[in-house]
């Protein structure tokens, strides 16, 4: 079967151009370079950093608003541990990440509202 060296189309034996190019179709393709692996991502010191876990989504937000304001941004992730569909998720909650050069100022922060949870 013959390919097109330009786009690596294949085509039956009998078309001799490429409808999509216009270049001129070979027998066999060259092979492709080896690819490089990817760079391992460093653990870097801003990486992500659990710093308090909230009942309701709600009240992670408010969190996350207060964090917010003083300048903090962070993640909040939903943990869903209901064992089905139909039961209530009565053990969910929702963690509140920050990056971890900034978690000791968002604890202080919040440790006074995390006091009443």
């Amino acid at each position: 079967m013959p390919y097109c060296s330009e786009c690596d189309n294949e085509f039956q034996n009998w078309v001799q151009v490429c409808p999509d190019c216009g270049a001129a179709l070979v027998d066999k393709l060259p092979k492709p370079p080896p690819l490089k692996p990817k760079p391992k991502a460093k653990a870097d010191k801003d990486s992500l950093m659990h710093i308090a876990t909230a009942p309701n989504e709600p009240l992670a937000r408010m969190w996350a608003g207060i964090l917010e304001n003083e300048g903090i941004y962070s993640l909040v992730k939903s943990i869903d541990l209901s064992v089905a569909w139909y039961l209530p998720s009565l053990l969910s909650h929702y963690e509140i990440h920050v990056l971890s050069s900034q978690a000791e100022k968002a604890s202080k922060i919040l440790a006074p509202l995390l006091k009443d949870v």
